[in-house]
């Protein structure tokens, strides 16, 4: 079975006040020794089951900052991975970019070596927007990165837009994403600010020094974006995703159809289907200590978890419910030998109620229950 391949480089020269990912503000960063870490790694797994002989379907690299390297680096990897494991002839092949860190030449450089994919994280076209988030890119550069990847090659960009973000309106909401959709972008990820405990955002908020966006003026920011993506010629598939035909992230595809994923790097979680109900584990998160243990060892992997028949059911659902088309209580059952509604009797009332839809053998979320995803998904697990 094909595999997806993720890919962790967890620096940045600044960490923004609102992330809770794996990442560190560095000014400098071992980019040999922390490449040869990942290709030590990969060659650790690449003769065991299930991913000995299969093919990669995607690849990504996120972080972090991962266009803080060179793309010789990327180069190198690239090439290993293929002396390793078969890459697909069509893989996706992904990396994530700040405006702050690319020149014209680079992202050349990144093309010319087979990426084909970038995900730029502009946020905001507003310098207020951008300053409250700690980005440290302009729109300037923002709008410079994505003319220069077009120059380069790139046919399939996109694009972070964050919204709720304290102090925006909705005519800067509305801006941003007409600027967006001047660039003509292959795909639009928009995310809602959350505010992650040990994070600076969520100390922030706790001591009143910054106030969140009103609830309801979150949902009309929200109703704002499906109605203008899809004005503009946009799918919506994911709840914050939204692609041209043909453009849906393959990648972040794998990852909700409950697909195997390798992935390396300093607190990198991966998921085998190989097993029953699928197993999941992950890496040691400080960057020295996963080099250290990945040089060493080829292995890094910290946790491990065998899911429940009842985790995997939960997970299965919420799953295919963020994406739009929904899930099949058919496949379902096919999958677990269960019935759908007898395993979750209260799907009956979510239904009633209007926060799901059955429509032609699937259930999906209402326009209302999108609202109150979270919420629904929770009552799954």
């Amino acid at each position: 079975m094909p595999f997806s391949l993720y890919i962790h480089l967890p620096y940045c020269l600044v960490k923004c006040p609102y992330c809770d990912f794996n990442a560190y503000a560095a000014k400098s960063w071992p980019e040999e020794q922390y490449m040869e870490a990942l290709a030590a790694e990969l060659r650790h797994y690449a003769s065991q089951p299930p991913w000995a002989g299969q093919p990669i379907a995607t690849i990504y690299f996120g972080g972090g900052t991962p266009s803080l390297f060179a793309p010789q680096s990327f180069a190198r990897f690239l090439a290993r991975v293929g002396e390793l494991a078969p890459i697909a002839e069509d893989a996706e092949i992904t990396l994530e970019a700040d405006p702050a860190t690319v020149t014209r030449e680079k992202l050349s450089g990144y093309r010319a070596l087979g990426i084909n994919r970038l995900s730029v994280g502009v946020q905001s076209f507003h310098p207020q927007l951008l300053k409250t988030l700690g980005r440290i890119h302009t729109p300037e550069d923002a709008h410079d990165t994505l003319t220069w990847a077009r120059a380069a090659g790139f046919t399939n960009l996109s694009m972070d837009v964050i919204f709720a973000v304290p102090g925006q309106t909705m005519t800067m909401l509305t801006d941003d994403l007409t600027l967006a959709h001047d660039h003509a972008l292959e795909h639009l990820s928009t995310y809602s600010l959350t505010y992650e405990e040990h994070t600076p955002f969520f100390a922030m908020r706790k001591k009143g020094t910054l106030r969140p966006v009103e609830e309801d003026e979150e949902v009309a920011m929200y109703s704002l974006i499906q109605e203008r993506c899809v004005a503009a010629g946009y799918r919506h598939y994911e709840i914050s995703s939204f692609a041209r035909p043909g453009f849906s992230a393959r990648h972040n595809a794998n990852y909700w159809n409950g697909t195997s994923y390798l992935s390396l790097g300093a607190g990198a979680h991966s998921f085998s289907a190989a097993s029953e109900w699928g197993t999941r584990w992950s890496n040691e998160r400080l960057p020295r200590r996963y080099m250290e243990k990945a040089l060493a060892h080829g292995n890094a992997t910290t946790t491990s978890e065998t899911l429940t028949q009842a985790q995997a059911m939960g997970e299965f659902v919420f799953l295919n419910l963020r994406q739009l088309h929904g899930l099949a209580p058919a496949a379902f059952v096919e999958r677990f030998q269960v019935d759908f509604a007898e395993q979750f009797p209260h799907v009956t009332d979510l239904l009633a109620e209007g926060l799901l839809i059955a429509d032609s053998g699937r259930i999906t979320l209402s326009p209302q229950g999108l609202l109150l995803a979270d919420t629904l998904f929770a009552s799954f697990v």
